[in-house]
């Protein structure tokens, strides 16, 4: 599943869409979020596909905010706080073998996966990372998004 942001106005080809799947989403409009309360505020929902979105001059400003925390080198403050919260999650009991390590499902046992350390969910373990840790920031990602906001005229999350 992936957000598919488009342009409402766009004055090039930039501003017309930009995608993310949801792993490098949810990051992105939580940084936004962060960088411009006030003016990510004015998207209502930016975890949903239903739609919402900011005008062209609030899109703009966005921009020029997400802009500054890049040449400032902010973002790299944040990233780093960013990665050390995903790398603190605790592991996770792995859905799969219920943290014995061996699949004995039905997929397990047809598979051969189920011995001890033959589940291919934790790789034998019974622990698996947080699902929560999946998701990355990156600051490509961001100056990205940068550039589409400034040629969007606007956007709509769909």
């Amino acid at each position: 599943m992936g957000m598919d942001v488009y342009g409402k106005k766009a004055t090039s080809e930039e501003g017309k869409y930009f995608r993310n799947n949801v792993w490098w989403w949810r990051p992105l409009a939580n940084y936004c979020q962060a960088v411009a309360p006030t003016i990510a505020k004015k998207c209502k929902h930016w975890h949903t596909n239903d739609g919402a979105g900011l005008k062209a001059s609030d899109a703009l400003l966005l921009a020029g905010m997400l802009e500054a925390e890049v040449e400032s080198g902010r973002w790299a403050a944040y990233e780093k706080e960013y990665e050390a919260e995903r790398a603190a999650l605790p592991k996770e009991t792995c859905e799969l073998c219920y943290g014995t390590g061996c699949r004995t499902d039905e997929v397990g046992k047809k598979n051969g996966l189920d011995k001890p350390g033959g589940c291919n969910g934790c790789e034998g373990t019974g622990q698996k990372e947080s699902w929560d840790a999946g998701y990355p920031f990156s600051v490509d990602n961001v100056k990205e998004f940068i550039t589409f906001l400034n040629h969007c005229g606007g956007f709509e999350i769909c």
